[in-house]
């Protein structure tokens, strides 16, 4: 069964002042939406609407056929995530997961425990069941709020910049870890983040939100390419081009045993992966002989799971791809 949940005319008021004005929006079974906009606009704000944190002050919200605007937020099949894991430090990781079954009064403890162990294990967290929140690190805490959330089968999921506190290192791992397992899991999801390309990243479909309501909604490269007003096009355009003139497009990495042919080498790659940085169109592109995933520009228009040849140069032990970046794909 669908259970898609629909936002309709939403509104929300504090005393004369507008946060958010006549919002319609669908979110299928599965989907993952991102919303993006300046700060302030009122992104937490919409979140805490739908979590039932804080009331409408017009509109319904739908899951299903059920109307759930009116419901306290312990009654709504919405769950949401926070910028902070906000793990009880007392309790082992193992019991911060249960929680979320004893908010919800499902099943007896034997139970609770035996799904929590399953669910850590979804997270990649099985052998951390004993652990208290302060001997894990930032990633690995956020692995773990998510599994207390997944663990009440929601048909909604609310993340609210869930990976701000995470180092740059760590972030693009973690957030496409976290993708991979919404839609394996086949949860609905808002994401709210103020980064751009994380926000085309993570969702299939990205919502522009600004000035109380949506500028424009689409696939997250509709906004790039195809701006609907001003608003947008300078919002993706400043957000986009931050970092440009920084980016460093002979990215050095080492190979070993490589094949020299004048002084040129080839690898076949994958595209796994299709995104926008700095304000031009990149590939992720894994290449099984070298172990490694590659992130390039490239003036081919490439689909994914597409094989393409990965064009280096031969320096020493070092190779390079040419200075010439987009020279360095091609499709098979």
């Amino acid at each position: 069964m669908n259970e898609k949940v629909v936002i309709e005319k939403v509104s929300k008021n504090y005393g004369e002042k507008c946060i958010i004005r006549n919002m319609n929006l669908t979110i299928e079974q599965g989907e993952i939406i991102s919303v993006v906009g300046p700060s302030g606009s009122g992104k937490s704000t919409l979140l805490k609407c739908l979590a039932g944190l804080e009331p409408v002050s017009g509109g319904s919200i739908k899951v299903g056929e059920q109307d759930i605007t009116s419901m306290h937020a312990n009654q709504r099949p919405i769950v949401m995530m926070f910028q902070q894991p906000l793990l009880f430090p007392h309790m082992t990781v193992l019991e911060n997961v249960m929680i979320g079954l004893s908010f919800k009064r499902k099943g007896t403890k034997a139970q609770r425990k035996e799904l929590a162990g399953d669910f850590l294990m979804k997270v990649g967290l099985s052998g951390y069941g004993k652990n208290y929140p302060y001997e894990l690190s930032g990633g690995q805490q956020q692995r773990v709020a998510l599994a207390r959330a997944l663990i009440t089968n929601p048909q909604l999921l609310l993340l609210d910049e869930p990976f701000s506190s995470i180092d740059n290192e760590k972030r693009d791992e973690l957030r496409m870890w976290v993708k991979n397992l919404l839609k394996e899991e086949g949860i609905a999801s808002l994401f709210v983040t103020h980064d751009i390309e994380e926000a085309m990243l993570m969702g299939d479909r990205v919502v522009v939100f600004a000035e109380q309501e949506i500028q424009q909604i689409g696939k997250p490269l509709d906004m790039y390419e195809k701006p609907a007003t001003p608003f947008v096009a300078k919002f993706y355009s400043d957000g986009l081009l931050i970092g440009k003139d920084s980016f460093i497009h002979s990215k050095k990495l080492t190979v070993e045993k490589a094949h020299l042919e004048d002084s040129y080498l080839s690898y076949k790659g994958k595209v796994v992966q299709k995104k926008v940085k700095h304000g031009s169109l990149f590939y992720d592109i894994q290449v099984e002989e070298l172990n490694q995933k590659l992130t390039l520009p490239s003036i081919n228009n490439l689909d994914l799971s597409q094989e393409v040849w990965i064009t280096v140069q031969q320096e020493k032990d070092l190779v390079r791809f040419p200075s010439k970046c987009h020279d360095a794909l091609s499709p098979l």
